[in-house]
C-alpha cells in the first residue's frame, strides 16, 4: 500500500497547476489563467465560466488570445477551456521538433487535471488534428466535437500550400520555422483510427479551404457519427471569415445527433406512391 501511494503521489506531482492571473475580457467577463508544469515546460490554459466543459484548440501559429472575442458568446452554454499549444501563446517551447501526437497528450493532461467526466471540443486546423487524435485515443472522455479545417496527412492539403510551406527552412524566426515544420512533417493519422471515434462530430470546412475537399470527404466518411458543414465563400481562416457560424454550431450541436437518410425517405415515398 505504501508503494502504491508513493507511485500515485509521484504521478500527481507530474501535473501541477497554479492559478497565475485573473483575466478580464470585454463586457466584464472574467476567467483564470493556469500554468501546468509538464516535463518539457509550462503549458498555459485559461478557464472561463461554468457549465459543460468546452475545450478550444487553436490553429498553427494561433493562441488563446485569438479566441477572446468569441468566448463571451459561448458562456451561456459552456465553461470554456482554451489551451495554448506548446510553442504557442504563453506556453513554453521545448527543444526539438513539434509533434501532433505529443501535443494531443498535452491536451489530455489538462483534461485529467480538470477532472471533468466528458468534454466537448472545438479544434481548428492544427487544433482539429489534435481533436481527432483525442477523439480516438480518449473517446470515453469526449462528448462531441466540432472539427474545422483539419487534415490527417500532408497530402490532404492543397499542393500549392504544401509547396510554399516546404521552404520553411528559409524563415529566420525559429518559432515560426517550428510551426511550419510541424505541418510539413506531419505523421499520418490512419483512417482506421478515425473509425474508433463513436461520438458526434460536426466536420466543418470552407469551400475555399487549404484542405482538399476530397480529403474532407474521406474524413467525413470515416467518422461513424458525423455531420458535414461546408461554408460557402470561406477560406481556411474560418474564425475570421465565419466566426458567427462557429458560435452558432457550437450552440446548435448540443442537440441530439441526427443522421437522416434520404434513401429511407425516398423508400417511404415510393411505398406511398405505389399504395403499399
Amino acid at each position: 500500500m505504501k508503494k502504491q501511494g508513493l507511485i500515485w503521489l509521484m504521478f500527481s506531482l507530474m501535473f501541477v497547476a497554479q492559478a497565475q492571473t485573473k483575466i478580464e475580457l470585454a463586457g466584464g467577463v472574467t476567467g483564470k489563467r493556469f500554468s501546468l508544469k509538464m516535463d518539457w515546460g509550462n503549458l498555459n490554459y485559461e478557464v472561463f465560466g461554468e457549465g459543460d466543459p468546452l475545450l478550444i484548440l487553436h490553429g498553427n501559429g494561433g493562441s488563446v488570445e485569438g479566441k477572446y472575442a468569441m468566448i463571451p458568446s459561448l458562456l451561456e452554454h459552456y465553461q470554456v477551456i482554451a489551451i495554448d499549444s506548446r510553442c504557442h501563446g504563453r506556453s513554453g517551447c521545448p527543444d526539438g521538433d513539434l509533434d501532433y501526437f505529443q501535443m494531443a497528450e498535452d491536451v489530455h493532461a489538462v483534461m485529467e487535471v480538470l477532472g471533468h467526466k466528458k468534454y466537448s471540443i472545438w479544434g481548428h486546423s492544427d487544433g482539429g488534428i489534435l481533436g481527432l487524435i483525442i477523439g480516438y485515443r480518449y473517446t470515453s472522455k469526449v462528448d462531441r466535437m466540432l472539427i474545422s479545417g483539419a487534415n490527417t496527412r500532408l497530402s490532404g492539403l492543397k499542393p500549392e500550400l504544401v509547396a510554399m510551406m516546404s521552404n520553411y527552412q528559409q524563415i529566420p524566426d525559429a518559432t515560426t520555422k517550428k510551426h511550419l515544420a510541424l505541418m510539413v512533417n506531419q505523421k499520418e493519422i490512419p483512417m482506421d483510427s478515425l473509425r474508433k471515434i463513436n461520438v458526434p462530430v460536426m466536420l466543418m470546412v470552407g469551400d475555399r479551404d487549404a484542405v482538399r475537399m476530397q480529403h474532407t470527404m474521406e474524413i467525413f466518411e470515416a467518422l461513424p457519427m458525423s455531420n458535414l458543414c461546408v461554408l460557402p465563400a470561406t477560406t481556411h481562416f474560418i474564425g475570421n471569415d465565419r466566426l458567427h457560424h462557429i458560435i452558432y454550431w457550437l450552440k446548435e450541436f448540443k442537440k441530439p445527433f441526427s443522421a437522416p437518410s434520404t434513401i429511407e425517405v425516398a423508400n417511404a415515398m415510393a411505398e406511398s406512391l405505389m399504395g403499399n
